[in-house]
């Protein structure tokens, strides 16, 4: 039997609609060993039924409050039960696709990186609009002398078919949380995530 080496930490985002298509496609499209932690915080009790039964089921450990909670908060509640050397951050929200975590791996083992991103996508039909392809994210000082913070994502809202043959892996400023590949070490030297943002 392998041993994981990776843990996948499902936090929630802004709606619990989708919870089922992601989970689902987290064990359809995932054929590494993983870890799962998942991270209800305060689903509609349909939900809430739903995942319990799947924890039951895949042995997976779920761990639900019952009241909101913040990204970051939830993040760091997921984290705090991660043994692995990789953490993957995933929202709640997210269909994965065939082989996502191998090249999320793949990425960090060959080019050392301590996080990976992937192309995200976002709408429906899924996997076909890009929502963020890397990008920057800096602070920069403007003409007037104010420091200000520059972001901007690449291909954004351009079509998956027609970027894709012309896309390499690249080193990039900006990863989302929706899916973030992440070294556990990197928390033991900056700590969690700050709950107050």
């Amino acid at each position: 039997m392998q041993t994981s080496q990776v843990t996948i930490v499902v936090s929630p985002r802004e709606r619990f609609s989708y919870t089922r298509q992601s989970l689902e496609s987290i064990f359809q499209y995932t054929e590494l060993p993983f870890e799962l932690v998942y991270v209800d915080g305060n689903s509609p009790t349909k939900v809430g039924d739903y995942l319990k039964s799947k924890s039951q089921e895949k042995g997976f450990q779920l761990i639900r409050t019952d009241y909101y909670l913040s990204p970051n908060r939830a993040r760091n509640l997921g984290l705090a039960e991660v043994k692995t050397k990789y953490v993957v951050f995933l929202d709640n929200d997210v269909i994965v696709s065939p082989g996502w975590l191998e090249a999320l791996i793949d990425c960090a083992e060959t080019t050392n990186a301590t996080v990976v991103g992937p192309l995200m996508c976002h709408e429906e039909p899924v996997h076909q609009v890009v929502h963020c392809a890397g990008g920057e994210t800096r602070v920069i000082v403007d003409a007037t002398g104010r420091r200000r913070l520059r972001e901007k994502m690449y291909k954004q809202g351009h079509q998956v078919a027609d970027v894709r043959p012309k896309m390499s892996r690249s080193q990039t400023e900006l990863c989302e949380f929706h899916c973030m590949l992440a070294r556990t070490e990197i928390f033991e030297r900056v700590g969690y995530f700050d709950e107050a943002f």
